[in-house]
């Protein structure tokens, strides 16, 4: 339910606290920006100090802490006993003050950015099965008692993995039907949720002791902090001139190349007692799998635009949605997005991605997230028009506060009453919700392929890579809004943004995103076309399924 809840938080924002449009997007586009762009920090933590079991348990703190005190920020007393702070209060952002929004906001911002990935790691990712080690293979045969073993493992991974998606699809149920049955009742949506994740937090406690002793690892992200520092201290020496610091075992075969050549004197030993410093020395490994993460870059950057768009499904649509007379509740076109992402995911593995495989290519994953980007555009190109309908209907009915605007003489948006429904069906959000779900589930897992392909230690940094482009997308969302809000002052002398979405142009400003979406297609386009795509790292999916063994992954 915390999910759909935080879904829908831009309503919660314009219908309870009745803000200004620009200010509940800039609420939810930096509360979603912030949680998805600390993720990266959360892993560097993981990683060096806490593990994932200890996280998880800081991030449950936080989120349920949070979620309380958003629901302790609605007394009624401040609305006179009213749901939601009076349409005639002017001054409803400045009653947050009072409050302890600010500070559940907080805590939500830091728990959700600390629960996703331990949460994943601790859940499918313990059934996430490794390729066959090579002396497995040379071994002819086994004893009775590792057959045994091997196939008690495989059964324990089968049944973690059915108990995951049980209580994942009891989740979604209950979920709904508590979204739908508490409408209007933020308090108790929060409410809700915050003991909800405290009673599977206190499970979690129970079983505390028996799950082992924490493992720390080293960091992919760290190790490329240290090769950076390490060649920017020793810039002024000649690595051709210096034996290299190769490490042990295979790590000793590894070559080193002349792209990024700035960056091979990390590897160059000035003298002895640079060993034992790791901020002064680097394996030449190290240097290597640096300057392949310094080497997705300019494609990383375009992925930015992602976000951008994406961030529209947590704002704009979901207000759309919510201002229509009919009384479809906004979770079943959150449904119909999800199902769309999972749909259009399956169907281009099984029609697009093995045809590509079959001829020898390795250039799927840029072919996914470019048919992503196409989907973005189409996405805001069906928004716009269907916003543009709905705000017709509204002053075909006249439904307008300004004394001389009567129906049907047009009047401006800014004349349309805040509070009004427009007159026509939720199946006419269908599409956008649809092309929403078809972006997340090409370009989006898209995206997370790619890094699990062509960053070094793929398995856990993919997904908090793409979280964390996206969340710099949805920031920057924030300044490409001031700058439409700027500009459409500038020439129309009238904001596209007004105090509610009926007093605004979301048509005007979503061609302005359909105009980002196509440039950002073409740079996409140009600089997918020159990448290399020879440079896989990672492991393919497909073959670690095709030799599967029962080894559970530590």
């Amino acid at each position: 339910m915390m999910v759909f809840v935080m879904s829908n938080f831009m309503t919660f924002l314009t219908d309870f606290w009745k803000l200004k449009l620009i200010e509940a997007l800039t609420i939810v586009n930096l509360r979603e920006g912030l949680k998805n762009t600390l993720q990266i920090y959360v892993a560097l933590c993981i990683d060096s100090f806490l593990g994932y079991r200890r996280m998880l348990i800081l991030s449950s703190v936080l989120y349920s802490a949070g979620l309380g005190l958003l629901a302790f920020s609605m007394p009624q007393h401040l609305f006179n006993n009213k749901r939601e702070c009076p349409a005639e209060r002017v001054d409803c952002f400045k009653t947050l003050k009072h409050t302890p929004f600010w500070e559940g906001l907080a805590l939500l911002i830091a728990g959700g950015a600390a629960q996703v990935i331990p949460l994943r790691s601790l859940s499918f990712g313990q059934t996430i099965t490794l390729k066959v080690p090579e002396y497995f293979k040379q071994t002819r045969g086994c004893s009775f008692k590792v057959k045994i073993a091997i196939l008690w493992r495989y059964w324990r991974q089968r049944f973690i993995r059915f108990l995951c998606i049980a209580f994942m699809m009891l989740g979604i149920i209950t979920s709904v039907y508590g979204f739908i049955s508490s409408e209007s009742e933020w308090q108790r949506r929060f409410m809700i949720s915050a003991i909800a994740i405290a009673i599977g937090l206190i499970w979690f406690l129970c079983g505390f002791p028996f799950y082992g002793p924490r493992k720390l690892q080293s960091s992919t992200l760290f190790t490329m902090l240290r090769v950076l520092i390490a060649a920017v201290r020793k810039r002024h020496l000649n690595y051709r001139q210096q034996p290299l610091h190769r490490g042990h075992g295979d790590d000793r075969e590894q070559p080193l190349t002349d792209h990024l050549e700035c960056l091979n004197n990390a590897a160059a030993k000035k003298s002895p007692a640079d060993e034992g410093t790791k901020w002064k020395l680097c394996t030449v490994k190290e240097v290597e799998q640096t300057k392949l993460v310094l080497n997705i870059i300019p494609m990383s950057m375009t992925f930015v635009a992602y976000g951008m768009v994406k961030s529209l499904g947590d704002t704009f649509f979901i207000d759309q949605a919510n201002s229509i007379r009919e009384g479809t509740p906004i979770v079943v076109l959150l449904i119909i997005q999800k199902v769309s992402q999972i749909l259009v995911k399956k169907g281009y593995e099984i029609v697009i991605e093995k045809r590509i495989e079959r001829i020898g290519r390795r250039y799927s994953d840029g072919v996914k997230i470019g048919l992503g980007m196409v989907a973005s555009i189409i996405c805001c190109a069906v928004a716009s028009p269907v916003e543009s309908r709905r705000l017709k209907g509204l002053r075909q009915e006249g439904l307008s506060n300004h004394p001389k605007a009567t129906a049907p003489a047009p009047a401006p948006n800014s004349a349309l009453d805040p509070n009004a429904t427009a007159p026509i069906s939720a199946f006419l959000f269908v599409p956008q919700f649809f092309f929403l779900g078809v972006m997340e589930g090409l370009a989006g897992d898209g995206i997370q392929d790619f890094f699990s392909h062509y960053v070094p230690d793929s398995r856990r940094y993919a997904t908090v890579l793409t979280s964390s482009l996206t969340g710099f997308g949805t920031l920057l969302n924030i300044g490409f809004i001031t700058i439409l809000n700027y500009y459409s002052k500038s020439k129309y002398k009238e904001s596209w943004f007004g105090d509610s979405i009926n007093q605004s142009h979301l048509d005007f400003i979503y061609r302005a995103y359909i105009i980002v979406a196509l440039l950002n297609c073409f740079l996409y386009a140009c600089v997918a076309t020159r990448y290399s795509y020879d440079n896989i790292i990672g492991r393919p999916e497909e073959a670690e399924e095709e030799e599967e063994i029962i080894f559970l992954e530590a």
